[in-house]
């Protein structure tokens, strides 16, 4: 007589989304209060829109970090950012990214794999990736870079940090 052993199976435990979070889309400080359903404008810098991002994307207050939609074109960047790439928003804005940046590694992808990637994240179709990006056109400049979606409405999240 035979027994049958019984069959162990290894279920991974669901990981649980990171809570999402909200800053100004300028200055990357968190609201006072949670946003208010009628204002979307920032209380504490009055130029950015508040913006939603998973807390493991958020930047730091202050830090660097541009704002992209489906389309490849900048929506948005931080105060920080203008000051890392030498970029003025009002001049930046609609332009589309790979003007300010590009991989920086030869083995990374390419700047259309890089675009594609940005393009799945802004339309919230990808995880949060890590990237290593440089000013377009320059060399020995690198950037660490977080990419996730951000919203409303929905877009992709670059968030830079100096290699």
């Amino acid at each position: 007589m035979s027994f049958a052993r019984p069959t162990l199976r290894l279920v991974p435990d669901p990981v649980a989304p990171a809570p999402l979070v909200q800053f100004c889309g300028h200055c990357g400080e968190p609201p006072p209060t949670p946003m208010a359903a009628r204002s979307r404008v920032c209380a504490l810098c009055g130029l950015g829109v508040v913006i939603e991002a998973s807390q493991d994307l958020a930047p730091d207050p202050g830090g660097s970090f541009l704002i992209v939609d489906r389309r490849l074109k900048l929506c948005g960047l931080s105060r920080g950012a203008e000051n890392l790439l030498g970029l003025v928003e009002p001049t930046a804005v609609h332009r589309p990214i790979t003007d300010f940046l590009e991989p920086a590694d030869a083995e990374a992808a390419s700047a259309d794999a890089l675009a594609q990637s940005i393009v799945a994240t802004a339309g919230g179709h990808a995880p949060v990736q890590s990237i290593v990006l440089r000013p377009a056109g320059e060399y020995g400049v690198r950037y660490a870079a977080r990419v996730g979606s951000c919203g409303s409405p929905t877009g992709a999240l670059i968030v830079l940090d100096t290699v």
